[in-house]
């Protein structure tokens, strides 16, 4: 048993849990407060994708554009989970317009996320309260990359208390999926946005990542096919993205927000424009190429302290 306790003013209190009522009321929950999932946009709850396959919970798309697969339950999941899941996957593999469809329905949709539906990739996620052993272990037979997420609700009084935890298998031992994933490198950014692009590209990740570590902040970062994050935890804290209107120029996207971004004056960056889906600000240097950030670190700084809540 997980035994939760909030330790402030010298106090020590114990947090009780609270669980949800019903699979419906917990499936809300995450929908409300979908910054529980990191940078995942819901955009459409319980699609319908016929009588064989059943009812998926949620579909969204996450910031690198794979369409996320969510699933929901309510207790402890077994392997059970894995079969079904495995069908809402192939479902939305082999019926790329019936997902487009539902993209282009949705009012949530982020602007700057390019779906490639001649070949979708798509991301399996399943939350619960916990997972039998043999989940995690079974993950890599089903074919698709899996996130399981373990999410438990503590209260004390008047306070709420959100555990998410991604058991780190499901991260860390990719499977080789039926849709081609592959680990992302700066070889396959020069390959598509070519060699200057990317150089520029690079010099600011490191300068961003220089400027992390010299402030002591753990916000390990890693590329993916779109951009290169900078998290704390499953939140991005800011990134340097390759601009869905063109293959060949990058942006600083920062969460911070909006009214901050829009009041800000540089001389060698500038404001383009705000995403509201994932709370970004987007910069880009004047000359189009790297630039200092020297004048950028308050922004930084004020997006660290917003997503860690460090003061």
């Amino acid at each position: 048993m997980r035994n939760l306790y909030w330790k402030t003013n010298n106090i020590t209190k114990n947090l009780v849990p609270k669980d949800f009522e019903s699979e419906s009321a917990f499936e809300n929950y995450v929908f409300k407060n979908q910054d529980l999932l990191g940078d995942i946009i819901i955009l459409y709850r319980q699609i319908r994708t016929g009588a064989r396959q059943g009812i998926p919970d949620m579909l969204g798309v996450d910031q690198d554009a794979n369409i996320c697969i969510i699933e929901m339950k309510n207790t402890q999941v077994s392997e059970d989970i894995l079969p079904q899941v495995l069908g809402y996957a192939m479902w939305a593999e082999t019926n790329p317009d019936s997902v487009k469809a539902i993209w282009l329905e949705s009012n949530n949709k982020p602007d700057d996320i390019q779906i490639d539906w001649d070949s979708l990739q798509i991301r399996v996620l399943v939350i619960a309260p916990s997972f039998r052993p043999n989940v995690l272990r079974m993950t890599s037979k089903i074919g698709y990359p899996v996130d399981l997420i373990q999410i438990q609700r503590f209260s004390f009084e008047d306070d709420e208390f959100v555990l998410v935890e991604t058991m780190e298998d499901a991260i860390t031992k990719r499977p080789t999926v039926t849709t081609v994933t592959q680990d992302w490198s700066w070889e396959y950014y020069e390959e598509n946005h070519g060699k200057a692009p990317t150089r520029e590209f690079k010099k600011l990740v490191e300068a961003l990542d220089f400027f992390a570590k010299e402030k002591g902040w753990n916000l390990p970062n890693n590329l993916n096919k779109y951009y290169t994050g900078f998290k704390f935890g499953n939140k991005v804290v800011f990134d340097v993205g390759w601009s869905s209107s063109s293959s060949s120029t990058w942006q600083l996207r920062i969460k911070i927000p909006k009214d901050l971004a829009e009041n800000f004056k540089g001389n060698n960056w500038e404001f383009q424009r705000y995403d509201n889906q994932f709370n970004n600000a987007l910069f880009k240097t004047k000359s189009g190429k790297f630039e200092d950030v020297e004048e950028m670190k308050e922004l930084l700084i004020f997006a660290y302290k917003r997503i860690s809540g460090v003061s």
